[in-house]
């Protein structure tokens, strides 16, 4: 049932791309909304398989509910005002910021704490803004929410390394870690097409790819932790 699950929802994701590539932006918004439900029914149909009711299950299904609300909040941006963009970016950041904190501490409950998530938080948060400076995003009042989900998406990204490094196997925690790491790569993506204005077709579908592809191994990681 599960990888029937899965199916329909990578599905749900290439219909949404090919919309928001080619679609409007209202059907986009629309579509979004059922890719993103897709990795969360992935995540709940794995749950009930493996017959997990326990904490750490909650706090992932906080987490991938924060990444769908964070995917509405952006997708608003092509259908309202531009005096709203900055709100609606802000917005995002903080629903998938708390996102990232529901991952981390759930983590937290399933592994010990490892230096892998300061030391790779806090290199990559240098980089990023380095880099913003680097290349001239146009950040405004999105700069600093920009600098503290870097923080907080790489803490995440690090421990889910330092958990499979003491695994040492594969599994549950290296799915998690993929997806941990395609998730820290599709903001870096996602980056300069918001404040660079690199609208790139290519670019779009890389990020697109690699966060649905984020979401869905993190939701499937659950049947093999």
């Amino acid at each position: 049932m599960i990888f029937y699950m899965f199916g329909i929802a990578v599905l749900l994701v290439i219909l949404y791309i090919v919309i928001e590539i080619k679609g409007s932006a209202i059907h986009a918004f629309f579509m979004k909304a059922l890719a993103s439900f897709g990795f969360i029914m992935v995540f709940v149909n794995a749950a009930f398989e493996r017959d997990l009711l326990k904490p750490f299950i909650f706090l992932f299904l906080l987490g991938l509910v924060s990444g769908l609300l964070g995917d509405l909040f952006l997708a608003l941006r092509p259908i309202r005002p531009k005096e709203e963009n900055e709100m609606l970016i802000n917005s995002g950041i903080l629903a998938f910021s708390i996102g990232h904190i529901f991952y981390f501490f759930g983590l937290l409950m399933i592994s010990d704490f490892h230096y892998m998530a300061i030391l790779i938080s806090g290199v990559m948060t240098v980089i990023v803004i380095v880099m913003s400076y680097v290349l001239k995003f146009d950040m405004k009042k999105n700069r600093i929410p920009s600098y503290i989900y870097s923080f907080l998406i790489f803490l995440m990204v690090g421990q889910t390394i330092g958990y499979t490094m003491v695994e040492g196997k594969f599994g549950g925690p290296m799915i998690l870690m993929i997806g941990a790491i395609l998730f820290g790569i599709s903001d870096l993506v996602l980056a300069p097409i918001y404040f660079k204005g690199a609208n790139d077709k290519k670019m779009i579908v890389l990020n697109l790819v690699t966060y649905y592809s984020a979401q869905l191994l993190i939701a499937l990681s659950i049947l093999y932790l």
